[in-house]
């Protein structure tokens, strides 16, 4: 298959690293011409992925028109502010020959709220989970250091067309990346989008050095407020026990290489302003997320206390150790509410 991924950050050079080990011929389209020299002259991507030796086999460009032009299947690894803006002028160059799209990234358009898989149909000019929907999505507990590393992983392919999905399942599937199907892409995005909320909370309670207790009590809580949150977007409950949803979750609420988890625990610990010359904190997924969870909690008129607390650390300033106490106090209740 020939495929192009857009996005040469340490995840797109990844997938398109497994995209050619595995026999596929694939293009990176990268914005940054040292990224381009430096993988065609060097295999290697001298900015996000400096130690991994790539595929002899991977080329990349700087041109959108070069890379998607003889596309077969097109694969987004750009962050979600800027998805809409950089598929609209590679979907002006392709032709007949593209079989589906698929969308690697997480996250929510920015003041839309919408999911990114929305944006590719509009796009597109495809009504969503029609016949003519052969767009797909990937995500799951996927850590692009371990990954880029070749520690063994999971992930999950979701589209309402099963023929792409199957197609995507084969071309990315290794002995140290396997993948499954499913047909709950609304799901598998939210799941992938909102445990960036819950990331941040527990690297807060990292932070305040609250213990394996509180630890394993606020991650079974945070499922059970993803879920609730996420099936009332038109998700179904049993997604988000899966890879995308609990797996995700676990990943990126626990590995201190998570962003959303490392902006947690330096709140928690009075560190911020440390890590505002390595990242701003609009740049970390998890706090538009969190604002955005609050307005759907609020319009759909359902609980969502994590997340409330965790919008009042970010947004209001309020200490992390108050937060964690309103949790603890608020009125008895059963579990499953």
């Amino acid at each position: 298959m020939k495929f192009s991924v857009i996005g040469a950050g340490a995840w797109g050079t990844t997938l398109a690293n497994i995209l050619a080990e595995n026999g596929n011929k694939v293009i990176l389209w990268a914005r940054e011409p040292e990224i381009e020299q430096s993988v065609n002259n060097h295999h290697r991507n001298c900015i996000f992925l400096r130690e991994k030796v790539l595929h002899s086999d991977l080329f990349a460009t700087t041109s959108i028109k070069d890379a998607v032009n003889s596309s077969e299947i097109l694969v987004f690894a750009v962050p979600s502010a800027h998805l809409r803006n950089v598929a609209t002028d590679c979907l002006k160059h392709v032709n007949s020959s593209l079989k589906g799209v698929m969308n690697a990234a997480k996250g929510l358009e920015p003041v839309s709220g919408k999911r990114l898989s929305e944006i590719l149909c509009e796009i597109m000019n495809v009504r969503e989970s029609s016949s003519e929907d052969r767009i797909a999505v990937l995500s799951g507990p996927n850590l692009a250091p371990e990954i880029a590393s070749e520690k063994i992983a999971s992930t999950v392919i979701a589209s309402p067309c099963s023929d792409l999905s199957r197609i995507l399942q084969e071309s990315f599937s290794s002995p140290r990346f396997r993948v499954y199907r499913h047909s709950d892409r609304t799901g598998v995005e939210l799941g992938g989008t909102l445990k960036n909320v819950f990331a941040i909370g527990a690297g807060i309670l990292e932070g305040l050095e609250l213990g394996d207790n509180a630890r394993a009590a606020y991650l079974t809580r945070s499922l059970h407020e993803m879920t609730r949150l996420g099936v009332c977007l038109g998700g179904k409950n049993t997604t988000f026990y899966g890879l995308s949803g609990l797996g995700d979750l676990m990943a990126t609420a626990m590995s201190p290489i998570s962003r959303n988890h490392r902006i947690g625990r330096a709140i928690a610990e009075g560190r911020l302003s440390q890590f505002q010359s390595d990242f701003a904190l609009q740049a970390v997924e998890g706090v538009e997320t969190a604002r955005m969870a609050l307005e759907w909690g609020k319009k759909l008129t359902i609980q969502l206390p994590i997340t409330e607390e965790i919008c009042r650390v970010l947004f209001e300033n309020k200490p992390p150790v108050e937060a964690a106490r309103d949790l603890m106090t608020r009125s008895l209740k059963d579990e499953g509410e």
